[in-house]
């Protein structure tokens, strides 16, 4: 009669034994200011819904958290505001009281600016004119490259933006006629593109 009782405690005593709540995520992106962000922290094991919180430290400046609707992960999103380095834990804690708690650093950065010099000029009077061809140097009367690819420019606009930060920029164009000669280069302008 004792062997009964005996199996139906160890049967019990091992289903007590759930698995623990374990934060999966080991690390999270950068950022950068200005710039929306998305990351996600995730658990498994224990039993659901998980339960998440900011534990210590804080978000960065910006963002903010909210548990997904299956609980299974915590989304951090928005767009940061401040340039740092942001230390802060996330605790995630399962439905039988069992928590995880991971340590993560975030870096937020400038966002790098894409800079773009816009050129215009007076169209050409000259008679049977196709295009234009728009040429590039960094010193002064050049040698100049030829900039625009794919064909000639047809409008008398053309938007540089392959241009590095903090360098100085000498353009001059040329018309071609519709007999494929090319003029020479009409009067150079200076571009100056700041940094950063």
């Amino acid at each position: 009669m004792r062997a009964l009782p005996l199996g139906l405690l160890l049967f019990l005593s091992g289903s007590c034994f759930a698995s623990y709540v374990t934060t999966t995520t080991t690390s999270l992106p950068a950022g950068a200011v200005g710039v929306s962000y998305s990351a996600r922290v995730y658990a498994s094991g224990g039993c659901t819904p998980y339960k998440w919180w900011v534990s210590s430290g804080s978000l960065p400046a910006g963002l903010s958290g909210v548990r997904s609707s299956s609980t299974t992960n915590f989304l951090i999103h928005g767009t940061p505001t401040t340039k740092a380095t942001y230390g802060f834990s996330i605790t995630v804690k399962g439905c039988g009281g069992h928590t995880s708690t991971k340590n993560y650093r975030v870096s937020i950065n400038l966002a790098s600016l894409q800079h773009l010099v816009g050129l215009s000029w007076a169209p050409s009077t000259s008679a049977n004119i196709t295009g234009y061809n728009i040429y590039r140097a960094t010193v002064s009367g050049g040698p100049y490259s030829r900039i625009n690819s794919g064909g000639l420019v047809a409008a008398t606009l053309y938007d540089d933006g392959t241009v590095k930060s903090g360098t100085n920029y000498f353009y001059a164009v040329t018309t071609v006629n519709s007999s494929g000669i090319e003029s020479v280069f009409c009067n150079q302008v200076k571009a100056v593109v700041p940094n950063p």
